[in-house]
């Protein structure tokens, strides 16, 4: 079962639309309309809506117009992505709000699609919402769902998912470590740096080091600079010295610089207790949290 302090994507849907379009398809089961771009949508949704309408992630899929429809790109399907850690009774009623003012603002249908760590919180947020006039029903989505993939043309077909399922569920297994290699070859370069920090994570608080494993398994290069090489120098800097304050140091320098990358201020009381921590496991888990946390004094929430 996944951790509790495990962070739920949303990062990885707000950096690459596309992967919320696939999830859902993946979730759902539905045919998905014709479309030929997917961009982001909640950047417009913060400046045209109260901040109690506006959801985690929005985005919309878009196709060239036909001759009667005008110049502008047609919006055939936006997709609204939440991610829920526990159970929150006020999502009835703010969920189908999220729902009217994304329709509204974007003019075509509207899927809510709803991720969780466990397949219990799942069962909760998958019951239809009654408005009294019609309904909301979510697509539900568990992480806990997710199996390693353990064959590389899966991965390539479907490499966002291969690495959200191990980051999920973080194993060894040689097969599953192969084909993570496989989709973090297949991603576009531009966005290889995002995923590999996300995998990278959730892999060095893992027990039997997989990413040690990872690392000398193919051709894959982590092309990371937040972690992969902070990570790369902490380590051979651990073996040569054959002390563990190599990995520490690593993990210390990996949480600073996604805050610093990500332009978030720290504070002098926040490095001080990053660095100033010895235990890894938890060091891991404020890596997990630097790349979405708001504010760096909330990675210890």
């Amino acid at each position: 079962m996944p951790s509790a302090s495990h962070e739920l994507p949303v990062d990885l849907i707000r950096n690459h639309p596309a992967f919320a379009v696939e999830l859902y398809r993946e979730v759902s089961g539905m045919p998905l309309p014709q479309y030929t771009r997917v961009r982001d949508g909640a950047a417009e949704a913060t400046h045209t809506a109260p901040a109690e309408l506006v959801s985690d992630s929005v985005v919309v899929c878009e196709r060239p117009p036909h001759e009667h429809e005008g110049t502008d790109d047609v919006k055939v399907m936006a997709v609204i992505t939440e991610s829920q850690l526990k159970w929150d009774a006020r999502k009835q009623y703010t969920w189908p709000a999220y729902v009217a003012n994304v329709r509204h603002r974007n003019q075509c249908p509207v899927v809510l699609m709803v991720i969780t760590p466990t397949n219990a919180l799942a069962r909760r947020f998958a019951k239809t919402i009654d408005l009294g006039c019609g309904e909301v029903r979510p697509a539900v989505f568990s992480t806990e769902s997710l199996g390693p993939v353990t064959d590389p043309d899966e991965a390539g077909r479907h490499p966002l998912r291969t690495v959200m399922a191990m980051a999920a569920s973080p194993t060894d297994d040689t097969a599953a470590l192969k084909a993570l290699a496989t989709a973090l070859t297949s991603i576009d370069s531009s966005d290889s740096s995002l995923y590999s920090d996300y995998v990278v994570a959730a892999l060095k608080a893992a027990t039997g080091n997989p990413l040690e494993k990872l690392m000398t398994i193919g051709d894959y290069q982590f092309k990371t600079e937040l972690i992969g090489r902070p990570f790369r120098e902490g380590e051979a800097k651990g073996k040569a010295e054959g002390k563990a304050e190599g990995r520490i140091e690593t993990l210390v320098e990996g949480v600073l610089g996604v805050l610093e990358a990500r332009g978030l201020p720290v504070p002098e009381s926040v490095s001080t207790r990053i660095e100033a921590e010895t235990d890894p496991q938890v060091l891991a888990v404020w890596l997990r949290r630097a790349a979405t946390v708001e504010k760096a004094e909330h990675l210890f929430d």
